[in-house]
């Protein structure tokens, strides 16, 4: 697990700590059978950057909440490397970086109750499961590269374009300024279907039953249906695998 993770879960488990420490009191309010359950969290994942996940669930059983599970996730191959670029205000930029991915997961699972959290301020612990559609959204690459013009009238000069990398094209290094703009190339998104298996535990806690706050650390597969193109001059991977850990808000309903 990478160094933004675990910094990460050194301070949700602070945050943790600091709640579960607090008196603890009995949950005397009535208990009602909450039907639904919304979760909204966001998290650090080992290949990437993290993601936006989004959980809407319905009661089965006293222990069991069938998930509808939607995520975005910005996923980066093991080999990019970040450098400046070559400019009085270098900016950063992937050599040999041919897309930009997002994966797009939707799915179906349950969060399967291990213990209660009877206390206010105790914390319970759940297993979590899904399955589904993954979608990669790949974003092509542009780069901000200095050009010397030659021109009979005006002689030579300097011009900057905006151009897609292409690992076929020799460009001088030192001519590189760094990643265009974020914008460039979103009219030539390009899409890969495939499947995602996730498996996760989390602790749960809150002062009420209807309100709640969870710390998640899991794995997730994704399995795609060709080799998705992220970086040049390396094989190109069909399958992913990655560490996730997550923190939630949610509410029963």
């Amino acid at each position: 697990m990478n160094l933004k993770i675990r910094t990460y879960f050194f301070f949700l488990y602070s945050l943790v700590s600091l709640d579960l420490f607090a008196q603890n009191e009995a949950i005397t309010e009535p208990q009602l059978m909450y039907r639904k359950r919304l979760q909204v969290g966001m998290n650090l994942n080992s290949t990437g950057l993290g993601g936006i996940n989004f959980k809407y669930g319905w009661h089965k059983t006293g222990k069991i909440n069938n998930m509808l599970d939607f995520e975005l996730a910005r996923i980066r191959h093991s080999k990019e490397t970040r450098i400046y670029g070559n400019s009085d205000n270098p900016r950063q930029y992937t050599p040999g970086r041919l897309n930009m991915a997002f994966f797009l997961r939707t799915g179906y699972g349950q969060n399967i109750s291990i213990t209660e959290r009877p206390y206010k301020n105790a914390a319970s612990l759940h297993f979590n499961y899904s399955v589904g559609i993954s979608t990669a959204i790949l974003k092509p690459i542009y780069l901000d590269v200095r050009k010397i013009i030659t021109d009979p009238i005006r002689g030579t000069y300097n011009i900057v374009e905006s151009e897609r990398y292409d690992p076929a094209v020799q460009t001088d290094p030192q001519s590189i300024l760094g990643n265009s703009s974020f914008t460039d190339g979103l009219g030539e998104l390009s899409f890969t279907p495939g499947v995602y298996g996730r498996a996760s535990l989390d602790v749960e806690w809150g002062q009420y039953p209807d309100e709640f706050y969870s710390l998640e650390a899991g794995v997730c597969v994704d399995y795609f249906s060709k080799p998705l193109p992220l970086m040049a001059f390396v094989p190109y991977d069909q399958y992913f695998v990655s560490l996730f850990l997550q923190f939630t808000f949610g509410f029963n309903k």
